[in-house]
């Protein structure tokens, strides 16, 4: 049985499931709950395989976390869809009338998809990107909160604030980069559609 991960199970998933994972191993080795240098005995390849499946399960289980802050996200817009179809506008202005304007960017997506997936790459490993930098958001906020706590009661308190600063700086950026990646994305299911002319003749026979 062949087991198959795709870009979007590594980027959204894995990747912020194993920050949530650092953190965790980190705080528990901190608390005394866990010997982590202890885990580096277990054989290699054991150990490699049981951390890629609790990343991927972390990342996983905190997919609603994740969701919620991609809604409330600052730097983002309360209608994504909206804000890039202005922005494809701005700069096809010819393209207003065209059907393909009127449909979920996600549907659009889907078609271009089921037509030619290698064209469709592209946008889904834009929509990869921004799941996974609003994913990786909270574990970077949790990780600022034990650096605070490093600070006050850990050996290093200058090393601890600095890496809490940048932890900070990083989840911020994130947050931004998200925002940016998720419009991206929309643009870019536009720009395809825009030169695909199946799409537009399976949109009228619909």
């Amino acid at each position: 049985m062949a087991f198959v991960l795709g870009l979007l199970d590594l980027l959204a998933y894995a990747i912020p499931g194993s920050l949530y994972l650092s953190v965790f191993v980190y705080a528990s080795h901190r608390a005394g709950w866990i010997d982590a240098p202890s885990l580096l005995q277990v054989p290699s390849l054991l150990l490699l395989i049981a951390v890629a499946v609790a990343a991927f399960l972390a990342g996983q289980a905190s997919y609603a976390l994740g969701s919620w802050i991609n809604r409330i996200n600052p730097f983002g817009s309360t209608d994504p869809s909206q804000e890039a179809k202005e922005e494809f506008l701005r700069r096809n202005p010819g393209a207003a009338q065209r059907r393909f304007l009127d449909v979920d960017p996600f549907t659009l997506l889907a078609a271009l998809e089921a037509a030619d997936n290698e064209t469709a790459a592209e946008v889904s490993r834009l929509r990869a990107t921004g799941l996974m930098l609003g994913r990786s958001v909270p574990p970077l906020v949790l990780g600022v909160v034990v650096a605070l706590v490093e600070t006050f009661t850990g050996g290093l308190p200058l090393f601890a604030g600095v890496t809490g600063l940048a932890l900070a700086l990083v989840a911020v950026g994130c947050l931004y980069q998200a925002a940016t990646f998720g419009r991206w994305t929309i643009v870019r299911t536009y720009e395809l559609c825009f030169w695909d002319d199946d799409v537009e003749a399976r949109l009228s026979d619909g």
